[in-house]
């Protein structure tokens, strides 16, 4: 990375685009569980992707992050204040954690199948971890973008959308 630093842009874009969700949805559509289309709310997804920045969040400081780490039904899934709370508590993080190097080193705990637990441990940095988190993020938005669409609401044409796909679209203009 050049100068060894964090770009905290993209990453503040991610934060603002889940707090615009978050505003932009009704404490019912939060908690409603489409089926058969999903197996679990926009709060669920919301609470899943703060999990992940949590966990790098928490796992800075050891050197080792545990993505298994989950809070499951937490208020963040219930209540859109929370999340909200929760996601202000990242962006200053992220500010933060911007000016830390951007190699330093990160051990990664993460299961790696649907079939059994098996835990897989491997070495990253900070720069590809929140790399990682904010890529989580986008992809979850997708999902919540959908299921905006199905409660009958809008969100904008940038949500859920990769950056990679917004420059292609860029181009294509």
């Amino acid at each position: 990375m050049l100068n060894n630093t964090i770009p905290l842009t993209g990453q503040i874009e991610t934060v603002q685009q889940a707090k615009e969700f978050l505003l932009g949805i009704t404490a019912e559509g939060y908690q409603k569980v489409l089926k058969p289309h999903f197996s679990s709310s926009a709060g669920a997804h919301m609470r899943h992707i703060l999990d992940h920045y949590l966990a790098l969040k928490d796992g800075i400081a050891s050197g080792v992050v545990n993505y298994n780490k989950r809070n499951r039904h937490s208020n963040v899934e219930s209540c859109i204040t929370t999340a909200l709370s929760k996601w202000a508590e990242v962006e200053l993080w992220l500010e933060e954690v911007s000016q830390l190097d951007a190699d330093l080193p990160i051990n990664i705990i993460c299961e790696t199948s649907v079939n059994e637990t098996q835990n897989t441990q491997t070495k990253s940095t900070l720069a590809r971890e929140l790399v990682f988190v904010s890529s989580h993020a986008i992809h979850h938005f997708s999902l919540l973008g959908v299921i905006n669409s199905l409660l009958g609401n809008s969100s904008s044409t940038s949500f859920g959308i990769a950056p990679s796909t917004a420059s292609y679209l860029r181009q294509q203009a």
